[in-house]
């Protein structure tokens, strides 16, 4: 029982540890756009074109969501670098969230494990008719 305690306790604290590294995603400063980049290839339909012979005409599209409802632009080219900079960090920002959600439900299932195994020692130790050991508690702040 208190190998297993241990064995949580440091659980817990790995999983402290990897708090600070999926904060420092949200410190950033950098604008973020929702959307993404793509190359577009298509034909235009002129029966003389190279994109008949198989070289498609390209396009890079900013697709995302403005104004409640998608969008497809064709941003000029020297925009690009800084439309992939700031929908890249939306994508890495998101991902965080998510890699968030699953640290929160993987903490709370240890704490929780923590718990119960905690109470299960005071039952067993209230079942043999004696008091554990209790030690003075620290403050912790």
């Amino acid at each position: 029982m208190t190998q297993r305690l241990s064995s949580l306790r440091t659980q817990l604290g790995q999983a402290q540890q990897q708090l600070s590294a999926l904060l420092e995603v949200w410190f950033g400063r950098e604008p973020l756009l929702p959307g993404s980049l793509y190359t577009l290839r298509r034909k235009c339909g002129k029966p003389n074109c190279r994109c008949t012979r198989g070289e498609l005409h390209e396009s890079t599209v900013l697709s995302y969501r403005g104004a409640g409802r998608p969008q497809n632009i064709s941003p000029p080219p020297d925009q690009l670098d800084a439309l992939r900079r700031m929908t890249d960090d939306y994508r890495r920002v998101r991902q965080a969230r998510a890699q968030f959600v699953r640290w929160q439900r993987e903490l709370l299932a240890l704490v929780d494990a923590l718990e119960a195994a905690r109470v299960q020692r005071g039952e067993a130790e209230f079942q043999k008719g004696r008091a554990p050991a209790v030690k003075p508690r620290s403050s912790r702040r």
